[in-house]
């Protein structure tokens, strides 16, 4: 099948045991090799339909933020579509782009004021569900103007997206710790700091790994013009800098749901009467290495069944315990052992792990 190496990836994906907060990342990203888009979203919801907090691939403008949740948001964008609340409370799984593909859509305010300025066009969502089947969140990936439409062999393959989803979000394991973190060097933004702590600058992501790093994106947070005092790492760095004795350098990490974040900040010296002085910091996300593997592991030139082998191996199981989780004969474990070895050139689980290790410093050097 076409798409049966990227399904496998997504499904061993959702077998990492990953905090939901880390899992969906993670999967908005890998999404792009099995569904090219622009940009892909996830919004959690309760049980009833409410959206909590959700996690965008693109930059958190505020200011559309805070029209759309104040104006739009299960009000105004029932002239354009169905509300948010019917869309993830409502039968279908599937909500086809066609839904959207007219004249009213297009000529909305919602599409002017909220799609077009962040160069979206069309959309294809899934509801993901719970068991009992009330609605756990809404998975939509998004297409911008010009880009090709999605068709119903792409809704079709979402639909099996959502179901991996809806088990690696509902799996018992689902929130193991972390473990050791690498960083993403993909993944920083840059800001500026006054000392009279007014934020004056801000790269495009910066507002994003604040938003994160202070406990994730919620409609209240994410509207918010940013400000120095509703990020208290910020506050924490410029009390480094400030004040006579003040440091040259400082740095800080912070650890929760969402993943690691490193703070290294610098006082800038004005050079001339008119300028003041600036504080510069930048933040880098991390991941757990367990994630940072599965990536390697899925660049490997292994087939879709290697790959799941390769990865359990890797996590530490022995044969037996591969044929079992599996459901393969333990004859066809090994031999699928003995080919990834012969693949890569490696004779042992150590030699595997130092490749997959050195594969991981690669790509976040």
């Amino acid at each position: 099948m076409k798409h049966s190496a990227g399904l496998s990836g997504l499904r061993a994906l959702g077998m990492l045991g990953l905090a939901p907060q880390l899992y969906i990342p993670a999967l908005l990203e890998a999404l792009h090799g099995v569904l090219p888009s622009r940009h892909n979203l996830f919004d959690w919801t309760d049980a009833q339909g409410r959206l909590l907090h959700y996690c965008f691939e693109g930059a958190i403008d505020h200011k559309i933020a805070a029209l759309y949740f104040n104006e739009f948001h299960n009000r105004r964008e029932a002239d354009a579509m169905p509300t948010f609340r019917d869309a993830v409370n409502g039968g279908p799984v599937i909500r086809p782009a066609d839904e959207l593909d007219n004249a009213r859509f297009f000529g909305s305010a919602l599409y002017r004021e909220i799609w077009e300025p962040q160069g979206l066009h069309t959309r294809v969502e899934a509801v993901v569900k719970r068991a009992d089947g009330s609605p756990l969140g809404s998975l939509v990936l998004y297409r911008g103007p010009g880009e090709r439409r999605f068709t119903r062999a792409d809704e079709a393959l979402l639909a099996q997206v959502a179901r991996y989803a809806a088990h690696a979000l509902e799996a018992p394991g689902a929130g193991m710790p972390a473990g050791e973190h690498v960083a993403r060097r993909d993944r920083g933004a840059v800001l500026s700091l006054g000392l009279d702590g007014r934020l004056q600058h801000l790269s495009a992501d910066a507002l994003k790994l604040l938003l994160l790093a202070h406990g994730g994106i919620t409609p209240a947070s994410a509207g918010r013009a940013p400000r120095r005092e509703d990020f208290p790492t910020l506050t924490l760095l410029l009390e480094r800098h400030r004040g006579a004795g003040g440091a040259a350098h400082a740095s800080l990490t912070v650890d929760n749901a969402w993943g690691r974040f490193s703070y290294d900040s610098t006082l800038l010296a004005p050079l001339g009467p008119d300028a003041a002085p600036l504080i510069h910091v930048g933040i880098v996300q991390h991941e757990p290495m367990r994630l940072a593997a599965w990536r390697a592991i899925q660049a490997l030139p292994l087939t879709p069944a290697q790959r799941e082998v390769c990865a359990l191996l890797h996590a530490g199981h022995t044969r037996p315990e591969i044929a079992q989780s599996l459901a393969i004969a333990a004859s066809t474990a090994g031999d699928h052992v003995k080919q990834l070895y012969g693949r890569l050139g490696v004779g042992s689980v150590q030699e595997l792990s130092a490749l997959i290790h050195q594969r991981v410093g690669a790509r976040t050097a």
